[in-house]
């Protein structure tokens, strides 16, 4: 991952301290481009003025994207399915938690191993400094206003026209500080995201008015230690925030999408799941909510550097796939 300038930095460190809602809009940058990480230093005037198409070798990548006048960078799996002609897979973009990078949450989500065997194309972009401005949450890409909704947008839309991507299929989840993001995205960009899966996060934005319906799957546990379900800090919280709850999150979410019918609940083992009806589109909205699960990503194995053990009782990886075929049948 590469810092931003120090000219950006400096600009960006004398704006106001974060807060809810701490986002200014950035300035109009130059359209964004694409490389492999092997490409020359020094491309070509062609090829700075648009994306270049990344090879379609199967496997694990590393790949940059220039947005907002920042070199991000992403990890990118094509499974072998989208060598086939006429392929047209779905699009799977997770978003590492706090202090997360794209190849840990790509080990630890197994999303890549399941990419392989579903055949969907997964996209682990890398945050500032680790961290993505989701509002409240989290330091520094907050505190340097890093324009991350803008950036997610970009990169969703040139995967799109560079790869055998169905735009029809593209589904947005995150872990912690990256389920934050994603909550963002989905209240700012809904045009790009066909189902969003965070898991044990919250929204963290003042104000969400989506300009569309998008599907939601919300994945919390009850014994989270680090982004309290009851939200404010738990004792292993490392973001210093009084996190939204999880009831107050969702209170938000379906008032925005304008959900008329009462929230439904039903309990299969230690899953509990809460359904609203009567949402904007009809789409669904829904919070799945593990029993004695910490905060690590469900289904993962090994424990976390944040602390805690994985719940196994839920697949969260495979839980979101599902999720984004259901509602885009």
């Amino acid at each position: 991952m590469l810092k931003p300038s120090a000219a950006l930095v400096l600009a960006l460190l004398l704006a106001t301290a974060c807060g809810r809602g701490d986002h200014a809009p950035s300035p109009a940058s130059p359209a964004p481009t694409e490389t492999s990480a092997a490409a020359a230093a020094s491309p070509s005037p062609a090829q700075a003025a648009s994306p270049t198409t990344p090879s379609l070798a199967r496997g694990a990548s590393t790949r940059t994207f220039r947005h907002g006048g920042l070199e991000r960078s992403y990890r990118l799996y094509l499974p072998s399915a989208a060598s086939r002609p006429g392929a047209n897979l779905p699009l799977v973009v997770a978003l590492h938690g706090g202090l997360g990078t794209p190849d840990q949450f790509a080990a630890t989500s197994r999303l890549e191993t399941l990419a392989e065997s579903e055949g969907f194309i997964a996209a682990f972009p890398a945050g500032i400094e680790r961290t993505w401005n989701g509002g409240a949450c989290c330091r520094p890409a907050s505190a340097l206003r890093v324009d991350d909704t803008g950036f997610l947008a970009a990169l969703i839309e040139s995967l799109q026209a560079t790869l055998p991507v169905d735009a029809g299929r593209v589904l947005v989840t995150g872990h912690s500080n990256g389920a934050i993001m994603a909550f963002r995205l989905a209240c700012e960009r809904p045009d790009v995201v066909d189902a969003v899966v965070p898991v044990a996060g919250s929204l963290e934005i003042e104000r969400c008015q989506p300009s569309m319906p998008v599907p939601l799957l919300d994945i919390h546990g009850d014994a989270d230690r680090n982004h309290p379900l009851a939200g404010g800090q738990g004792d292993r919280s490392i973001a210093n925030v009084d996190f939204r709850s999880t009831s107050d999150t969702m209170a938000m979410w379906t008032a925005a999408l304008g959900c008329t019918g009462a929230p439904t609940s039903a309990a299969t083992g230690p899953l509990t799941t809460t359904s609203w009806s009567g949402c904007r589109g009809g789409v669904r909205t829904e919070v799945v909510v593990i029993a004695g699960a910490d905060h690590p990503w469900p289904g993962s194995i090994g424990r976390s550097a944040a602390g805690g053990e994985p719940s196994q009782a839920l697949d969260a990886s495979r839980a979101a796939y599902r999720f984004l075929l259901d509602v885009t049948q």
